[in-house]
């Protein structure tokens, strides 16, 4: 069974810094996600270009398909020496994950990669290697839906030093907190901004180093299936209605007319629910085996608004309109496939107009490379 990777992220500059001298990079594609931390020698401007170099040359490598083994020895024989402290001008952690789940990371210098499973810490087994004079870890695992996977910076491991802990907050204290702490429901993202509250915390302020945090879930995709339109041919109306329930993940059906074609082909009434209207948003409806019912371009169209607003805090999550809960169903999915009936609705369209410069089709591919700058796959097919 293949998995997704959710990534989040939380960095923090140094006290009195305007760039963080540490450099973080995720790439996703569909069959591997690509990882990589790099902690720049001191601070400021130098550190972050020194870390910004490795984390490109790494990530380049990887995403050509070049071997990992040629990979960190590229990094560890390009990196240069401090000449005074006989260190490297920056650390690396770089790893690749494939869909199948098969982790490999090898670490130079920075804290060992964290894997946390039914919220225990996992012992992960390392070769070491000496390349170009650098002592490198290679790790090699194998991952599991559920599983987290976590990447700190000595930023991290270092907080509270001096104060609350004399030696800084450290390695078990750190894998304390995130066993007590990961659920199922929490995102990537949450607990990498936890992490960075209490280390914030810990350093009573602005951090007396550069702070980076990265944290991989691993789960199953979330995919979601949108129709929206008839078809232009009725006897195409089968067709579309069998691909929309055969697909997995999450089912939405906008529009009217639509939403009777897939009740009448599935033998359900649809039920509006009048209370989930307002001025702007037609009120919803329900078809059982469909997770969302709504209006069509007008209700895509509002959606696309408060996709372009992106307001801090999430003002749409609980609203309960259609284009609230429209949005709230596509930022969830990983995946989105949009299966767009054309044929033509006289009250959206200019009949003089040929039927892919219509409305419905320009909101569509607005909307979906807004979703793809998300981090969404997108696939659009026409009937």
């Amino acid at each position: 069974m293949k998995v997704y990777y959710e990534f989040g992220l939380k960095q923090i500059n140094k006290r009195g810094e305007e760039l963080c001298g540490d450099s973080v990079e995720f790439t996703l594609k569909p069959d591997t996600a690509t990882l990589v931390l790099s902690d720049g020698l001191g601070s400021g401007v130098k550190a972050s270009i020194l870390s910004t170099l490795t984390t490109r040359i790494a990530i380049r490598m990887l995403d050509g398909g070049l071997p990992m083994e040629e990979v960190f020895r590229t990094v560890s024989e390009t990196l240069p020496m401090c000449r005074v402290r006989k260190i490297a001008y920056s650390t690396f952690s770089i790893g690749q994950l494939s869909s199948e789940g098969s982790a490999q990371f090898v670490v130079y210098d920075n804290p060992p990669p964290l894997l946390i499973r039914g919220a225990k810490a996992q012992p992960l087994d390392a070769d070491e290697h000496d390349v170009g004079g650098k002592h490198v870890f290679h790790y090699g695992f194998q991952l599991q839906c559920g599983d987290w996977l976590v990447l700190v910076s000595d930023g991290v491991l270092n907080a509270g030093i001096g104060g609350a802990y004399p030696l800084g907050w450290g390695w078990e204290a750190l894998v304390a907190y995130v066993e007590n702490h990961v659920h199922d429901a929490l995102s990537a993202e949450g607990l990498a901004a936890k992490l960075a509250c209490v280390v914030e915390h810990l350093y009573e302020g602005p951090p007396g180093d550069d702070v980076s945090i990265a944290v991989v879930k691993v789960r199953r995709k979330r995919m979601l299936t949108m129709l929206i339109g008839p078809p232009v041919e009725k006897q195409s109306d089968a067709q579309v209605v069998a691909a929309l329930m055969s697909a997995q993940g999450r089912r939405v059906v906008c529009g009217g007319t639509t939403a009777r074609i897939v009740a009448r082909f599935l033998g359900c009434p649809i039920d509006v629910d009048l209370e989930t209207g307002t001025e702007s948003v037609p009120p919803i409806g329900r078809i059982q085996g469909i997770d969302l019912v709504t209006e069509g371009t007008l209700t895509v169209t509002k959606a696309l608004e408060i996709i372009r607003e992106d307001a801090p805090g999430e003002p749409w999550k609980f609203k309960p309109d259609g284009a609230s809960r429209l949005v709230d169903l596509l930022y969830e999915a990983d995946a989105v496939k949009v299966i767009v009936g054309r044929a033509m609705n006289p009250a959206h369209q200019n009949p003089k107009l040929p039927r892919n410069l219509s409305l419905k089709t320009q909101v569509i591919e607005v909307l979906a490379e807004l979703l793809r700058r998300k981090g969404k796959e997108v696939e659009i097919e026409y009937y």
